[in-house]
């Protein structure tokens, strides 16, 4: 078999590089042939994996749930016959759809798996927002307070002390943007609608999940999977922080959320508005924030792609 390996150089310092090699090494030893391309640019990633599709029969991407998805996003601008599969080598924060296949979280631990495992049908989400391009994502998209952490994770890491604090300890980083956010006085509103019917009026949180996995080990859709082709919207109406902390804790916990707290509805299409004389909406897919829209639609590429690894039933 034939692998290509994607990956961006400054990732972890520089030591993706020498990851990417290892990895080479350990596919060649096992057997398969490989080659490595290193992106150069903003969107590079996208780029390579349509470039090299024709090459190999598995796309690799050593990196986090961003650069996956930007690979899944050129696959899927080629035919469905022309498309490799992918797969993930975890080198991120979050390892969102690396978790969801199970995958171990060390690269070099997951390149054994990988290699012995086969390929599973995957749901691929798209969001339009405004009007303008089709945008890519493979596991949420998250609107409100879920954007709003991002939005503070990033302004931390632009400052000096931010980025050594999110180099010493992103969990702790991203606690406290958390709590930050939690505690932040009239959050904007925005109404949701699945399926055409409304979700929720004067939302303060949605993550619209095409897997249960979200930040890390936690679920928000506990029925969420990414070969079904739906969607679970998670959507909360109360701005209360003690309900925004209990939501977060029933999700790292795993348990299921009341309806009392939040909503989960099923579905195929979604479209997030923002409400008059409120704020266009902060946004992310996948752990990247986009530009704040005043609406967004979402919808799937039902089977679109193969990722390498294997889903619990």
């Amino acid at each position: 078999m034939r692998y290509a390996v994607l990956f961006n150089p400054i990732a972890g310092r520089g030591r993706a590089v020498q990851v990417a090699g290892s990895v080479g090494a350990r596919l060649q030893a096992l057997g398969h042939g490989s080659f490595e391309r290193r992106s150069e640019r903003a969107g590079h990633i996208r780029e390579l994996a349509a470039e090299v599709a024709g090459e190999v029969d598995r796309v690799l991407v050593l990196g986090g749930d961003g650069s996956l998805r930007e690979a899944a996003a050129g696959l899927l601008e080629l035919d469905a016959r022309d498309r490799p599969e992918l797969g993930v080598l975890p080198f991120g924060t979050g390892n969102v759809v690396a978790r969801e296949l199970g995958l171990p979280l060390d690269p070099m631990a997951a390149i054994d798996v990988i290699a012995a495992s086969g390929a599973v049908a995957w749901d691929a989400g798209r969001a339009r927002a405004d009007g303008g391009a089709e945008e890519v994502f493979l596991a949420m998209a998250g609107f409100g307070f879920d954007a709003g952490i991002s939005a503070r994770i990033d302004a931390a890491r632009a400052s000096r002390m931010g980025a050594r604090w999110y180099r010493w300890s992103a969990n702790s980083l991203y606690g406290w943007c958390g709590v930050r956010e939690l505690l932040r006085l009239a959050p904007p509103r925005f109404e949701v609608s699945v399926e055409g019917s409304p979700a929720g009026r004067r939302a303060v949180s949605t993550v619209v999940s095409n897997t249960r996995t979200y930040g890390k080990s936690m679920w928000l859709s506990p029925r969420a999977r990414p070969d079904d082709g739906r969607l679970d919207v998670h959507v909360r109406e109360r701005a209360n922080p003690l309900v925004g902390a209990a939501v977060l804790a029933l999700a790292q916990l795993q348990c299921p959320i009341s309806i009392r707290l939040a909503t989960d509805t099923p579905g195929g299409s979604v479209r997030i508005a923002s409400l008059p004389g409120q704020p266009p909406i902060a946004w992310q897919l996948d752990g990247d924030r986009m530009v704040a829209a005043r609406e967004v639609e979402l919808g799937l590429r039902a089977g679109a792609l193969r990722l390498i690894g294997r889903l619990d039933a």
